[in-house]
């Protein structure tokens, strides 16, 4: 076991790590191990995966790092998970469980007061539950692993009451409530899978996004924060060529621009120009969970919905494309600098234009236009906007006055340093 959930600590997920600690104290309590074993195998088992692991996810990340080291201190030690919100001490008792365990909840407190063995299986688990009750963000995902431990002393209480049914009729009458609470339990598992299952708009999104787009070789997408908790994980990251960004650094309409983005899923739109951010897809998501009549149910039966309520959707998410991007950012970049100059590393003239406006201007922002990822959209996109399609081509406040040939001769004109300085 301590090895087992040593590696997993290390390796996967950190709170692992803190639930092998609440059993080895309870284990220890008992008498089943000593502490010169459970030293020896944490720190053997420990080291040996740091070794393991350390080298491939910090080549991974490209950074020296342990992913589950940082995890825990950002959570943990530093407590910057509670930015994503937080809930009262009791949440995972009054709350999380609850819902998690549903009839098993009670029947685990019922094994828990009649049964040692059980009592003994939750002990550790209710210690490790109250352990992260004092973190003030709480999450589901870091309980998880307690749950088939109470399953487990939940399915010790219903066999109990089969065995005593058969002493009174009260015990049959108190096993048949038991089983009528499991299957209610079945039912309501039901409806809060259905519920779940509606309440990931993000994960639709981006694969719906795929589908539109999917001729297109090259997509710069943001997701918004709604988007990423609501599904669109990773593991939705389909096409190796496309870009998937998650910044939450970007607070204006500029900064999305800066960053290049073609595609957008938000669940703002109204924060975004219609006349450069075209909404292309709309993604519905449960709104509310209504109860039918039971006239509306008795005749929903007999379509195969045998669920009691109704869930309304509505949108909650929205796919936006940017309209001709490089024209945008081409346009975004004039009105950010008063002097811009669009060049290509190679072209002699583009050096020499460079070599010029250093004498007279400051703050030349240089764009080279062959570095960018297609230098040909570039290209059309300054042809478009001032019927030039040769490199260099500068600019002062948003308006092109030529390449090399027009800057020499306004240079020989004296006009150059009066416009670079004006």
């Amino acid at each position: 076991m301590i090895r087992y959930l040593t590696f997993t600590s290390v390796v996967f997920r950190f709170e692992i790590g803190i639930l092998l600690v609440v059993l080895v104290c309870a284990e220890l309590m008992h008498r089943t191990i000593d502490v010169k074993t459970v030293v020896r195998e944490m720190v053997v088992t420990g080291l040996l995966n740091l070794l393991a692991t350390v080298p491939l996810d910090s080549y991974l990340w490209q950074t020296w790092l342990w992913p589950e080291g940082e995890v825990f201190y950002f959570n943990a030690i530093l407590n910057k998970s509670s930015e994503w919100g937080t809930l009262p001490f009791h949440a995972y008792f009054t709350s999380f469980l609850p819902r998690l365990l549903l009839v098993s909840y009670p029947l685990a407190g019922v094994a828990f007061g009649t049964d040692s063995r059980a009592r003994r299986l939750l002990t550790p688990m209710l210690a490790y539950v109250a352990l992260f009750s004092c973190l003030p963000h709480k999450e589901w995902r870091f309980i998880m692993y307690t749950i088939p431990v109470f399953t487990a002393a939940a399915a010790s209480s219903v066999s109990s009451a089969i065995t005593a049914a058969s002493r009174s009729f009260f015990r049959r009458v108190l096993l048949l409530g038991t089983l009528g609470a499991i299957l209610a339990s079945f039912g309501i598992a039901l409806a809060m899978f259905q519920i779940s299952r509606l309440n990931y708009p993000g994960g639709h999104a981006l694969a719906s996004l795929h589908a539109i787009e999917q001729n297109k070789p090259y997509v710069s997408v943001h997701l918004d924060v709604d988007t990423a908790m609501t599904g669109a994980s990773l593991f939705g990251h389909a096409n190796s060529h496309w870009h998937y960004s998650k910044n939450e650094t970007h607070k204006t309409e500029a900064d999305f621009l800066d960053a290049h983005y073609t595609h957008l899923i938000t669940a703002h739109p109204e924060r975004f120009n219609s006349s450069l951010f075209k909404v292309i897809d709309t993604i519905y998501g449960l709104d509310t969970v209504q109860l039918k009549s039971l006239s509306q149910w008795q005749d929903e039966l007999h379509r195969g919905d045998l669920l009691p309520v109704r869930f309304n959707m509505a949108p909650k998410l929205y796919t936006l494309r940017l309209d001709k991007p490089y024209q945008v950012w081409i346009q975004s970049t004039l009105l950010k600098h008063p002097f811009v100059l669009y060049s290509k590393t190679y072209c002699p003239y583009s050096m020499a234009a460079k070599r010029l406006l250093s004498k007279y201007c400051k703050d030349v922002h240089v764009v080279e236009a062959n570095l960018d990822r297609d230098p040909d959209e570039v290209k059309f996109a300054l042809f478009h906007l001032t019927r030039q399609a040769t490199f260099p081509n500068f600019f002062k406040n948003g308006q092109s006055l030529g390449g090399y040939d027009q800057l020499m001769a306004l240079e020989r004109e004296g006009k150059l340093a009066d416009i670079c300085n004006a």
